[in-house]
């Protein structure tokens, strides 16, 4: 798997992480019907549950999903925290991010997590980008 962990798709990548660290995920969550999150991810039994959404876009996310995330974590307030993963996240929406408490993890933040082992170049990410640790 560590070999081609690069080539999978970014929602791949998402449960692939979370497999490893041992989060249960959701997909079909009834309790919650909200169309703006792509799955909910629990972290031990007693956590409220993570909502996640993924943007497996070309272009950078910008101030406008996080503006919409932070809506989606006040609108359903069984959630804990939102996470959102992309591709690529612009200046302002992570310093945006950091300042209302969404979480952001990069496509190469999964693949630096998932195969550390990688070489630099398959891992290539012109942002410095930082480990987020949700709990």
């Amino acid at each position: 798997m560590k070999n081609n962990i690069e080539l999978l798709e970014l929602e791949e990548l998402t449960l692939e992480y979370c497999r490893q660290r041992g989060l249960v995920v959701d997909r079909n969550f009834h309790r919650l019907s909200d169309s703006r999150l792509n799955l909910l991810i629990q972290n031990g039994s007693n956590d409220d549950p993570i909502g996640v959404i993924i943007k497996d876009w070309k272009r950078a996310v910008g101030v406008d999903i996080i503006i919409r995330s932070e809506q989606v974590l006040k609108d359903n307030r069984s959630l804990g925290k939102v996470l959102i993963i992309a591709n690529v996240f612009s200046d302002p929406a992570r310093y945006l991010a950091e300042k209302i408490g969404i979480f952001l993890l990069t496509r190469n933040d999964l693949l630096r997590i998932l195969a550390p082992d990688l070489s630099s170049s398959a891992v290539n990410d012109s942002n410095k980008q930082q480990d987020i640790m949700m709990y």
